[in-house]
């Protein structure tokens, strides 16, 4: 019920698979979580694991967190839009780009929030620095897996690289540069869907 976790089952024995967020290159580069190690506990409790999994209460915090990023880019794009009016007269690029950064820096801190907020709601549940930590490596399920997330990885970021540089370069439109935010909202979540729902392969970091 926590889009930031994983449950793994290897060799009968269940982890909680941390995805993280905290990683700059993981934010960025999906890629991450399948070339450096990852960070897994080993819970031994299956009880525990299975109400992790279907908690008795379903959280309704992941809908809360969807909800607030939407109202967050409505709010901004709001406040932004008289800004952006008066900015249209002169058009240039040097103050359409201070624009476009500052808000891809409060689209990043909404991610690094949505996860913190899914840590403390898992916390809530258990403690997991009770739990033995270990490192793996972990791998695309399958050759579709891997091309599904590259290809929409690169479709995605060549969209924002290149209406953002159209924003910077030509005008920053309103109802352009809100669907720009949501587009870049949807290249920074999509590092989850890098770890998805069934068999796969690991490697833990000790092995040789």
């Amino acid at each position: 019920m926590n889009p930031w976790y994983r449950v793994l089952t290897i060799e009968g024995k269940r982890y909680i698979f941390d995805m993280g967020g905290w990683s700059f290159w993981k934010v960025l580069f999906p890629f991450a979580y399948w070339i450096f190690p990852n960070t897994v506990y080993k819970i031994n409790d299956d009880e525990l694991i299975e109400n992790i999994i279907v908690p008795e209460v379903k959280s309704k915090s992941t809908g809360r967190n969807v909800l607030l990023a939407s109202v967050i880019g409505i709010v901004l794009a709001n406040l932004l839009q008289p800004l952006v009016n008066y900015f249209d007269i002169e058009g240039t690029p040097f103050v359409n780009t201070i624009i476009v950064v500052l808000v891809f820096a409060i689209i990043l801190a909404v991610f690094f929030y949505i996860n913190i907020s899914s840590k403390k709601n898992l916390m809530q549940m258990i403690d997991l620095n009770q739990y033995v930590r270990q490192r793996l490596w972990i791998r695309p399920q399958s050759a579709k897996h891997f091309s599904f997330i590259l290809f929409s990885y690169l479709f995605l970021l060549a969209f924002i690289i290149f209406i953002g540089a159209a924003l910077i370069h030509v005008a920053i439109n309103t109802v352009i540069f809100l669907f720009w935010m949501i587009i870049l909202s949807f290249l920074l979540f999509i590092n989850l869907a890098a770890v998805g729902v069934g068999d796969t392969t690991v490697k833990f970091k000790m092995d040789k």
